[in-house]
């Protein structure tokens, strides 16, 4: 049996209604995840709602293709809307469809008329998400000493970004080819990135990025936290972001089960500028600044070639 990945749950109960000691402790234990392995599972996250999501996720998928490609995504930038199996690819191909939300804007979504209860649940929904993705993030800027209002200043106008994902029941031998998964290693790109697992696992990270990758084990309760590329720029490698990927689950047989999750994956406003924080004398800055915005645009046009191939000769 292979051993899980040694990632700490931290409750966030003591952070929402506990003392400020209370807080600085939280605080400091996601500061200590993140700076080690990267990942954290934040149990009582106040987040509800989580099997309904689930539920609508399944209504959704489950709907002919032809009807699901009338919300198809077109346009990378905006980065709305529904994307088929294969269309995401960053120098492999993933197998898996996925709906993608937005906070301002998601002109790609199903009515009430065609999906009762869809977009009104998953507003309500994100909110939530938001709301303990800047916790977690006011939990940094506490540990870091940055100041407790640190990244509020700079998601003000954030437009995170919430996918529900079906990797669809599939042959074991098609995702063992060359080059196939269900997603293949990669990392995030954004700020950080909360992800709601269902019971099927697959998920496996390589926190030292030395291919040795462990499970990431669905816990029930709980939403497992990951940081994303930024984040690990902005904190000049205090906080790693961590290749993963989702492969065939342990399971025995020649089919592998249908599997779903929900991440949200966080963001900071476009126009910020992404500087490596130096807190340390004779600290060097290991990165150069980049635009927050290009540097979104460009990660996600890079992801969807696959789709604009397949929107140009449609």
């Amino acid at each position: 049996m292979v051993e899980a990945a040694d990632i700490a749950i931290v409750s966030f109960d003591r952070f929402v209604h506990g003392s400020d000691l209370d807080r600085q402790a939280v605080a400091k234990e996601v500061y200590d995840a993140f700076s080690s392995v990267g990942w954290v599972y934040i149990s009582d996250h106040g987040v509800s709602r989580v099997d309904e999501v689930f539920g609508l996720a399944k209504s959704f998928f489950d709907l002919p293709i032809e009807e699901k490609l009338r919300w198809r995504l077109r346009d990378a930038e905006v980065n709305q809307g529904y994307t088929a199996d294969g269309d995401e690819a960053n120098g492999g191909v993933d197998h898996k469809e996925c709906y993608e939300h937005r906070r301002f804007a998601n002109p790609h979504c199903p009515s009430s008329n065609e999906l009762p209860n869809f977009k009104e649940t998953l507003d309500d929904f994100y909110g939530q998400c938001l709301t303990l993705a800047l916790n977690v993030l006011k939990c940094l800027a506490m540990a870091m000493d940055l100041g407790d209002n640190f990244f509020d200043n700079i998601t003000k106008k954030a437009d995170p970004q919430l996918r529900l994902i079906h990797y669809p029941s599939i042959e074991r031998k098609i995702v063992k080819q060359e080059g196939h998964a269900r997603i293949i290693p990669h990392t995030d790109f954004g700020l950080c990135t909360l992800l709601f697992q269902d019971d099927v696992g697959g998920l496996e990270v390589d926190p030292f990025h030395t291919g040795d990758f462990k499970p990431a084990i669905p816990k029930r309760g709980t939403v497992l936290i990951n940081i994303a590329d930024l984040l690990q720029r902005l904190t000049n490698d205090r906080c790693r972001s961590t290749i993963h990927r989702v492969v065939s689950p342990r399971v025995a047989g020649d089919i592998l089960p249908s599997r779903y999750s929900i991440p949200f994956f966080i963001h900071p406003d476009p126009e910020v500028l992404i500087d490596p924080i130096v807190k340390e004398e004779g600290e060097v800055k290991k990165y150069e600044p980049v635009n927050a915005g290009e540097w979104r645009t460009w990660n996600t046009k890079r992801n969807y070639t696959t789709l604009r191939e397949s929107i140009a000769t449609a």
